[in-house]
């Protein structure tokens, strides 16, 4: 069985004289996503069964998608509402980072367990369910798309937003709307004053290519060695919520910030 959690399975001899179980664990992919491991309790309904919130921001499903490893942007949502992805980074050690892709998948109305996806980055899905984006862990390198074809997926295409414009040097935290624009953090090369260069971008489908990506106005991508990323654009593009740390440029990675867009775009 395919897992990230530990499982016990329980055999007893066939003979039935001589009843002794045996525990066997089972660890995927060479590391223990869960070493203080937790038995996994059956989840049904939408959004993993949680509880929608109020006013009041809550954890959002602790102990499987918000476990004691670093969860690194919010968890992605099929449209149907039936898979989930999200990206968990674990330190192993001093500056070396391990990170994972997990997924969950609502079959019938019950969800079955965490596995490790085979997306190297947590993927975004175009409105219609049929195309997922999904960034590179290279830096200099461009994000990809698969197509899905029935059950099976197309080889990865990419979207050769670097290779076109250089001076973007990489593209991360994609975020899509359902005319397929692209929002995501590139690299400022005009060297304006952001944080590391940061800066949040926005790149429109036109004719099936995505055009030279636009360079968000200071309003979102605040000067002065401040960090502004991981945009989530509105599927219909009104409104964008991103991170910055504009208020305490030197304490923190920042707050959640809208930014509503305006009649004249």
């Amino acid at each position: 069985m395919d897992s990230i959690f530990t499982y016990k399975k329980l055999l007893i001899d066939e003979n039935k004289t001589n009843k002794k179980f045996l525990v066997i664990l089972l660890l995927l992919n060479g590391f223990a996503y869960a070493q203080n491991a937790q038995e996994f309790t059956d989840l049904y309904g939408d959004y993993l069964g949680q509880t929608p919130p109020g006013n009041t921001p809550v954890v959002f499903a602790r102990g499987i998608v918000s476990d004691k490893y670093q969860q690194h942007g919010a968890p992605s949502f099929s449209p149907d509402g039936n898979k989930v992805f999200w990206q968990t980074n674990r330190l192993e050690s001093e500056n070396k980072w391990l990170i994972s892709v997990i997924t969950m998948q609502r079959i019938g109305d019950r969800w079955t367990s965490p596995t490790v996806s085979q997306f190297a980055d947590k993927p975004v899905f175009f409105y219609n369910g049929k195309r997922l984006y999904f960034g590179s862990n290279g830096e200099g390198d461009d994000p990809y798309f698969v197509e899905k074809h029935g059950d099976s997926l197309s080889e990865p295409k990419k979207i050769d937003l670097v290779t076109r414009f250089p001076e973007l040097r990489f593209v991360y935290n994609l975020s899509i709307t359902n005319n397929g624009t692209l929002y995501f953090l590139g690299y400022d090369a005009a060297d304006s004053g952001l944080w590391n260069n940061y800066a949040i971008y926005r790149s429109e489908l036109i004719n099936g290519e995505y055009g030279k990506p636009e360079l968000l106005p200071p309003c979102i991508n605040a000067t002065g060695g401040i960090l502004n990323w991981t945009p989530f654009i509105a599927p219909d593009e009104s409104y964008l919520i991103f991170c910055s740390r504009r208020l305490k440029p030197t304490d923190d990675y920042g707050d959640l910030y809208i930014c509503f867009r305006q009649p004249n775009g």
